[in-house]
């Protein structure tokens, strides 16, 4: 049973994931769910029926997908044709064409359902008449494979001679970091290389660097010893003065910061253990820190009595650098957070009744008295009156689609073919923005009767209302 609970809670995810437009993640849920079943054998009518349903919405949307890709798939075999019939003069331009065609038809795979057998066929069948003209492209190829090869083993033989020459007395570490660091980028330019040639080339290559990079490790680790030495002789500072602490620990610290690296790994650990050994002498440092949280006390008492505006008390917030980390400062700035919101959802309050009070203000003349969008405002001043009802529901229900409201079942067949619109889009890559929200408003407003609402158009409104309170941040 416990099983059977994983699966409805499968199904669910699958429902939010198709509701959501991620189609591919839904359809994989479906599938897993599906081998399941099979594995299981008996499973309960409920659960075998709730699957046929995801599995319905699955098929579905397949059956879309592939009507909206497989024309641009037949589009991608008719640029194969014509590169048939008139192939580039140059080899390389020709099959860099190709290369792109194919990539065109890997990305229509992998964000819908897959090309059908017979489609797939045709187009390899093409693909490889298209890359006949292309072998002198690739023979030339072949060559400057061999041509890199031959450069990498040139750079190779170069480390080693420049480990038989210092090996005695190796350079600074830094010296021989930047020389590891210009050998491997004049290494990156030769390439690419023949499959046969790169692991052995590879290997060599690294062969070569072993003995400058084990030179660089042994200056690490004597740095690194050097800088916990430094770093004990603070930890002994004790005199009575705290200036002749602090002047005896910036001289420590200047001969600190003389040794050379200790590796990337050590660095920032050595240097906190450094400051944090001089931590003692800096008590004025805490004692700004406390003035801080005596500040964020005085702002937070501000806050909750409205002596002082949010974006004042942030701008104080900037200056401080000491107690940023503090629980005192993070209470502060969630309350700050806690403000804003409630401004916020009586800004929108008020925004929302504006827009539900719209069809009032129709053929109105007080620009002072609206706090709406203009392109609205000039619609309300002068309305069409088109007196279309199929454009009234029309924009009501593309509404309550962006809003996620189920329109009422008498308008089934018109969700339908907005629904089918809005997935096609989406496999498009486009997404409804504000400002086809607000055309739809402004239509709606434009396909009343008269300035008198009747009825019907009224009950309309009513939804338009519910859509309201649904995208009142999108709202213009």
């Amino acid at each position: 049973m416990e099983s059977h609970k994983t699966l409805f809670e499968s199904l669910d995810k699958a429902e939010k994931h198709f509701e959501a437009g991620q189609i591919r993640l839904a359809q994989k849920l479906v599938n897993e769910v599906s081998r399941s079943l099979k594995a299981e054998g008996k499973v309960s009518n409920k659960l075998r029926h709730r699957f046929n349903f995801m599995s319905a919405q699955s098929r579905y949307f397949n059956d879309i997908s592939s009507f909206a890709t497989n024309p641009k798939r037949n589009d991608i075999i008719k640029e194969i044709e014509a590169l048939i019939a008139q192939p580039h003069e140059n080899p390389k331009k020709q099959a860099n064409e190709i290369h792109g065609l194919q990539t065109k038809w890997q990305l229509l795979d992998q964000s819908s359902k897959p090309a059908g057998r017979e489609q797939w066929i045709t187009f390899k069948n093409l693909t490889d008449k298209a890359w006949e003209p292309c072998a002198q492209y690739y023979e030339e190829l072949k060559a400057l494979k061999i041509a890199n090869a031959q450069q990498r083993e040139e750079i190779i033989e170069s480390i080693i001679q420049y480990t038989n020459s210092h090996s005695s007395k190796w350079p600074g570490l830094i010296e021989m970091s930047k020389y590891l660091s210009q050998t491997f980028q004049k290494w990156q330019s030769f390439a690419p290389v023949l499959d046969e040639d790169f692991k052995k080339l590879k290997e060599a290559y690294h062969l070569a660097r072993k003995p400058i990079n084990d030179a660089i490790n042994d200056q690490e680790i004597k740095n690194y010893k050097a800088k916990e030495a430094l770093i004990e002789k603070v930890k002994l500072i004790d005199d009575e003065d705290t200036r002749s602490c602090i002047q005896k620990f910036k001289k420590i610290k200047s001969e600190y910061q003389g040794v050379g690296p200790a590796g990337k790994k050590n660095e920032s650990l050595l240097w906190k253990k450094l400051n944090e050994s001089a931590d003692r002498f800096f008590e004025a440092e805490k004692s700004l820190a406390n003035d801080e949280l005596l500040l964020i006390k005085q702002l937070s008492s501000q806050l909750q009595e409205g002596q002082a505006s949010i974006n004042t008390i942030k701008e104080q917030l900037k200056e401080l650098n000491k107690t940023r980390k503090s629980p005192e400062f993070t209470k502060l700035q969630k309350d700050l957070k806690a403000f804003e919101l409630e401004q916020l959802e009586a800004v929108n309050a008020n925004k929302l009744k504006t827009y539900q009070d719209l069809l009032s203000y129709l053929e109105t003349d007080d620009e002072n008295k609206l706090l709406i969008n203009k392109d609205i405002f000039r619609a309300l001043h002068s309305p069409l009156y088109a007196g279309n009802n199929a454009e009234l529901l029309e924009c009501v229900v593309m509404l309550e689609l962006i809003a996620k409201i189920d329109p009422p079942s008498s308008d089934k067949i018109l969700k339908q073919k907005l629904s089918l619109e809005m997935l096609q889009n989406k496999f498009s890559g486009k997404s409804i923005t504000d400002e086809e929200i607000k055309n739809l408003i402004i239509k709606f407003i434009n396909n009343l009767h008269s300035k008198k609402i009747n009825s019907d158009e009224l009950k309309l409104w009513e939804r338009m209302n519910e859509v309201f309170k649904r995208i009142i941040n999108q709202l213009p």
